[in-house]
């Protein structure tokens, strides 16, 4: 007798399949801050997950004349160390994909290995399509994907120091964008939904569809939801963190100067001059082992630097011709520069590499929070099986003083 799938059973296919792809079977190697900082569950109090952080020292100390003196010296008087609350606050998101029972049941009637052929690559797909989001929020979350040069027709050009081929070049025909006056909490939006139909790395330009008329310069763009006029519903990026002047996580840079990061105005081509002056403002607050993300275009410059040629490691991806990522180090400071494909033309990231967390209840996952069953649900009114994917998280530096931003890089 031949075999019948009905929509009750073609979940449990899609569940063989998923559970044999793992739950992330490869990182992509776009996903560089999924990659090098490693997720960890959380416990919240409230609706924010509290991390203590001491922001100065003890400073109730008194000085002693030689064992010779008669002089007896004052009691010290206490001088307390600053310590408050980081309160880092995660953002769900979700993603949610159908597939149809027809095709579904005609896939698994050919048998297991034929389903699994046809809809691996969907599943994997989705797990991609959430990850690069994901690393977009943990990047530049609440900063925008670009600032928009001029819009002719629809055609939207971006600034050359706030372009990221690497977010633009990664499949986006058919996604739908926002644009807002400005990168602020309270901001006015222009226009409604603007749906991608096209895009031209070589010349920085975004084609969308839908009314755009209203899109000026200056304008920022960000994903459709991610951002209200009044609101968030990302977490503060990587670039936030790095660019805070005042309150942020509940503690407010302009009274601590441990919570503010490093800058470095470049205006030139990215050096490792430019890196290491960098790095010594960033020593000065304690910071020990560092990396560099940096757009590829940016970290090529480094090979017209022949001092960064000389330090190359003999041994792994770091020694090959061509590496990955370059090593140098400045004094105590061990510093890894990483060519990162979605960081923007402009600046570099230096972060602590030690010191960098992504906080929340869950990473990417296709599963049921609680529990190992898949997200999936017959969908009403359509004959179809939605698929779904979340993951619930904030990033966190534990000392933005120890991290800095390479400001005003060109080619």
């Amino acid at each position: 007798m031949a075999q019948t799938n009905s929509p009750d059973t073609l979940p449990g296919l899609f569940k063989e399949v998923y559970s044999k792809l793992g739950l992330v079977m490869a990182v992509p190697t776009w996903a560089i801050c999924q990659d090098k900082f490693e997720f960890e569950v959380g416990e919240a109090i409230g609706e924010a997950y509290v991390i203590a952080v001491t922001l100065s020292k003890e400073g109730g100390f008194s000085y002693a004349p030689s064992t010779g003196s008669n002089a007896v010296p004052a009691s010290p008087t206490p001088v307390a160390a600053t310590i408050q609350h980081a309160k880092v606050q995660s953002y769900a998101i979700y993603l949610a994909s159908q597939l149809a029972y027809a095709a579904a049941a005609r896939a698994a009637s050919q048998g297991k290995a034929a389903f699994k052929s046809a809809y691996a690559a969907v599943l994997q797909n989705m797990k991609f399509s959430h990850m690069f989001r994901l690393e977009c929020s943990l990047l530049y979350g609440r900063d925008g994907l670009g600032v928009v040069e001029s819009n002719t027709g629809g055609a939207l050009l971006i600034t050359s120091a706030s372009f990221a081929p690497g977010i633009w070049g990664s499949g986006l025909k058919g996604s739908i964008l926002e644009a807002f006056t400005a990168v602020t909490e309270s901001a006015t939006q222009h226009n409604g939904d603007l749906t991608i139909s096209s895009v031209s790395i070589p010349t920085r330009t975004i084609t969308v569809t839908g009314t755009s008329s209203a899109v000026v310069a200056n304008d920022v763009l960000y994903f459709k939801s991610s951002r209200t006029t009044t609101a968030w519903n990302e977490c503060a990026g990587l670039y936030r963190i790095l660019t805070i002047t005042g309150s942020l996580f509940d503690i407010d840079a302009a009274v601590y100067d441990s919570w503010k990061a490093q800058s470095e105005n470049v205006s030139g081509q990215l050096s490792l001059t430019a890196i290491m002056r960098l790095v010594a403002k960033c020593q000065s607050y304690g910071l020990e082992n560092a990396m560099l993300l940096v757009s590829p275009e940016r970290y090529s410059d480094l090979a017209a630097d022949e001092a960064a040629l000389r330090r190359y490691n003999d041994a792994g991806e770091k020694g090959k011709r061509g590496p990955k990522s370059l090593v140098f180090s400045m004094g105590s400071t061990d510093v890894e520069v990483v060519a990162h494909p979605m960081i923007k033309l402009g600046h570099a990231m230096l972060l602590a590499s030690d010191e960098v967390h992504r906080i929340g209840s869950t990473d990417v996952t296709m599963a049921l929070p609680g529990s190992n069953e898949e997200l999936s649900v017959q969908v009403y009114n359509l004959t179809a099986i939605e698929f779904r994917s979340m993951s619930d998280q904030g990033i966190f530096c534990e000392v933005p003083a120890r991290c800095g931003l390479l400001t005003n890089l060109t080619a």
